[in-house]
């Protein structure tokens, strides 16, 4: 049988979540009750198009925490050129924290939080062919804080 490369990395990320104790949940709004930190990385940099289901509900507790929420490269719901959405579902979401993984994405110029970049790795020629500074990292650190304002994508 025929099973997509999505479902079986969802069914080893979960048996890995599984096998770390990680609690799953079906009642996201109860379970932000039993939390003081929340992590987004519903979707990431590779979202586009219409928010669809079960994930309205999940992106509206986000929009409605007073729970500091950490987005992973893109918050939720947001368009990785244009930012968060004119209207509708996660129009106002607005995290506390953005880590982006390797380089700032261009959405970046709507983020109002406090902003980490992760991936040291990357080689300067890499950054020149894209166009983008590797931030300054200091002695073996992976993440470097960075402003938020004026911030070249």
């Amino acid at each position: 049988m025929f099973v997509p490369l999505i479902v079986r990395l969802q069914q080893r990320l979960s048996k890995q979540l599984e096998d770390l104790n990680v609690p799953f949940t079906e009642d996201f709004s109860t379970a932000l009750k039993c939390t003081d930190h929340v992590v987004d990385a519903i979707f990431g940099f590779s979202f586009s198009g219409e928010v669809r289901e079960p994930f309205p509900a999940v992106i509206k507790a986000l929009e409605e925490t007073k729970l500091p929420v950490t987005s992973v490269d893109a918050p939720s719901s947001w368009n990785i050129e244009d930012g968060p959405p004119r209207s509708g579902v996660g129009s106002t979401f607005h995290p506390a924290f953005l880590v982006s993984l390797t380089a700032p994405k261009p959405l970046v110029r709507h983020f109002r939080g406090r902003h980490f970049i992760g991936g040291r790795f990357v080689a300067p020629s890499v950054a020149l062919k894209y166009d983008f500074d590797v931030p300054q990292y200091s002695g073996i650190d992976q993440v470097v804080e960075v402003p938020t304002s004026g911030e070249k994508p």
